[in-house]
């Protein structure tokens, strides 16, 4: 699976969650800055995220990531190397 492509799951999944367009998810800011977004919603679009791209998100990693863009690296990181659930 591409970067882009799971930059764009990751996005649709922050986006359906916290109740807002896509565009107003920004790559570069972290996940707190989604707006309308709280970790409910947060962990909902996680679930989305590993259930579409068939990997698992340890839960440290949410601690340590930065930005929107770092987890899609992940995401696609986890994806090439096939750990799926």
């Amino acid at each position: 699976m591409s970067v882009t492509a799971t930059l764009d799951i990751v996005v649709r999944a922050l986006a359906v969650q916290a109740g807002v367009a896509e565009s107003s998810v920004d790559p570069g800011k972290p996940l707190s800055a989604v707006p309308g977004i709280e970790s409910v919603k947060a962990l909902r679009a996680i679930t989305e995220i590993e259930d579409e791209c068939d990997v698992v998100i340890p839960d440290d990693f949410l601690f340590e990531s930065a930005t929107v863009r770092e987890l899609a690296d992940f995401v696609a990181e986890l994806a090439r190397k096939g750990s799926t659930i």
